[in-house]
């Protein structure tokens, strides 16, 4: 396994074992684990970031990498940290163990999206160290309560701190999103 699939499944493990998991109530999904999991990962690397909470333990997590031209595009990577409920009794594995077997991760989330989620994490961080700059600005988004419709993690966001996340170009779990405001 390489050094950056290593730094990739380590994450996702650790992501899936926080077991994050959004029920649709205000007080499940606690992601704020997951998004001191990313700051961890994230810091001394030479982004900006910031957390945000809409509610005690709903947390969402931007880093910022600047770029070197203020009029260049924002591009930004957003994944989300809930899951959805589990029935451990469907699992062969423990859904929240993040096992590692025979070269593939098992545990809720590891495909919608942790997986994804942990990879924009360790390229933001790889980008950030490597001295590279981009011309515009790169932001790592990951959101809160996606599971339960987003309006305590994107939507929120949205409507309370629109200029922090505002980007011209967004790649996420569905591909990109390209919004005229």
């Amino acid at each position: 396994m390489s050094e950056i699939a290593a730094e990739v499944t380590d994450l996702l493990q650790r992501l899936i074992r926080n077991g994050c998991i959004n029920d649709g109530t205000p007080d499940s999904g606690q992601e704020i684990r997951s998004t001191e999991l990313l700051a961890d990962h994230l810091h001394g690397c030479g982004v900006e970031m910031t957390t945000f909470e809409s509610l005690p333990g709903r947390a969402s997590l931007l880093a910022r990498l600047e770029g070197t031209d203020p009029a260049a595009p924002t591009l930004m990577l957003m994944g989300h940290t809930d899951v959805v409920p589990v029935d451990p009794e469907g699992w062969r594995r423990d859904p929240l163990g993040g096992e590692l077997v025979d070269g593939v991760v098992w545990g809720r989330g590891a495909i919608d999206m942790l997986n994804l989620t942990a990879s924009m994490a360790v390229a933001t961080r790889r980008l950030a160290t490597s001295g590279w700059r981009p011309r515009g600005t790169l932001l790592f988004l990951a959101v809160a309560d996606e599971e339960a419709g987003g309006a305590l993690g994107a939507g929120w966001l949205a409507e309370h701190e629109r200029e922090a996340i505002r980007a011209d170009y967004v790649i996420t779990e569905n591909g990109g999103v390209l919004q005229h405001t």
